[in-house]
């Protein structure tokens, strides 16, 4: 008899909640959650790094950021993006006095970093194209941190600036 009632109470419970048997109605995108999602995931990538610069922005203004890169250790710069509208964006890092640019793609789906190794000298900018003012604009967020880590916890290509085999 016990387990019956609380059968009854587990379906009744059930029922309030997905609406007497109806799927609830998808919420959308939402900003706030997304730049939740985004600053989450690049916590959890943060490995052994101390961040020395953390931003976050939407996806229609892009990223402009002059970023000092001095001192002895490497560093490293991750960028998380979140958007329904967009799959991807490009994003440029140039060092000043450095021989061009290096242009990487970040995906834009909750859970995944794009990460770039490069060693301690002159500033970085880190650039992400804006939407064009007469078109609307896509719903999207960028979070992104500066980190610096010690040598030997570099991986893959230490300078991705310069470029790696």
């Amino acid at each position: 008899m016990r387990i019956r009632h609380s059968l009854v109470l587990i379906l009744a419970a059930a029922t309030l909640v997905t609406g007497c048997g109806e799927k609830a109605a998808p919420r959308g995108w939402e900003p706030d959650e997304a730049l939740q999602r985004a600053d989450e995931t690049l916590a959890k990538h943060a490995g052994e790094g101390r961040v020395t610069m953390r931003g976050t922005g939407f996806l229609a203004a892009g990223l402009e950021k002059a970023l000092e890169t001095d001192g002895e250790r490497p560093y490293r710069f991750d960028i998380a993006c979140d958007s329904e509208e967009v799959a991807r964006v490009r994003f440029v890092l140039t060092r000043e006095g450095g021989a061009g640019d290096r242009s990487f793609d970040v995906a834009c789906s909750a859970g995944e970093v794009t990460r770039v190794n490069f060693p301690a000298g002159s500033a970085v900018t880190a650039h992400v194209e804006a939407a064009p003012k007469d078109e609307s604009p896509p719903a999207g967020v960028l979070s992104w941190q500066l980190l610096t880590v010690d040598p030997k916890d570099v991986q893959g290509c230490a300078d991705m600036l310069a470029g790696c085999p």
